[in-house]
C-alpha cells in the first residue's frame, strides 16, 4: 500500500474523527469516556492546538494522529518544558496491520527531530498493538513518567471500573 502523509485537509475532518473514535471503539476497554468521544470528533477544533496529520492511500483517509508541539495547547498532556507529543494515533480496521500507524508514528519522530526536541506518548496496557510499534521504533519504555491513576483521574469524571487504579503508560524517544 502506497501512503501519502500530510496535513488533515478541512474536508477530512469529519471523518478523521469518526475513524479516530471506531479505532479506539475497539478496544478492549473503554477510552471514550466523560465526552472523549466528542473532542476527538471536534477536529476542526483540534488543527487550532496541534497538527493532526492523515495518512491516505488512493483517495482514502486510512489513518490519522495528532502531532503537538505547542507548548500553550491543551492537547500537549504530561510532557515536560521542550518536548513534543503525538497522540489519537489511530488506523482504519480494514487497513490494521499494514504499516499505517508505523508511517504515522515516524512522521511524528521527523517532526520532532527536525526541531531537536525529545517527543514522549502515552498509551495504555489495553492497547499492545501500539507498545509493540513504540518498542519497534526505539522509544523506551519510561515507567517514571507514567501518569497515575490518582492524577489523572482527580477531576472526578465517572470512569469504567477497569481503570480502576490504572495508568497511563509513558514512552519517549529523543532524535
Amino acid at each position: 500500500m502506497t501512503l501519502e502523509i500530510r496535513p488533515v485537509g478541512p474536508d477530512e475532518f469529519q471523518q478523521v474523527g469518526e475513524l479516530t473514535v471506531r479505532a479506539y471503539a475497539q478496544l478492549e476497554v473503554d477510552h471514550l469516556f466523560g465526552g472523549y468521544d466528542t473532542d476527538i470528533r471536534d477536529v476542526a477544533t483540534r488543527v487550532k492546538a496541534a497538527t493532526v496529520l492523515v495518512a491516505v492511500a488512493g483517495a482514502e483517509v486510512v489513518g490519522a494522529v495528532t502531532y503537538v508541539d505547542n507548548e500553550g495547547s491543551h492537547w500537549l498532556e504530561w510532557t515536560e518544558p521542550g518536548e513534543v507529543q503525538f497522540r489519537l494515533l489511530a488506523v482504519s480496521p480494514t487497513a490494521q496491520g499494514g504499516g499505517v500507524g508505523e508511517a504515522l508514528a515516524r512522521a511524528c519522530m521527523a517532526r520532532a527531530a527536525a526541531s531537536g526536541r525529545p517527543l514522549i506518548i502515552h498509551t495504555t496496557r489495553w492497547m499492545p498493538a501500539a507498545r509493540r510499534l513504540y518498542d519497534r521504533l526505539g522509544f523506551t519504555r519510561r515507567p517514571d513518567r507514567d501518569v497515575l491513576y490518582e492524577v489523572w483521574s482527580e477531576d472526578g469524571d465517572d470512569y469504567p471500573s477497569e481503570w480502576a487504579g490504572e495508568g497511563f503508560l509513558a514512552y519517549t524517544w529523543t532524535p
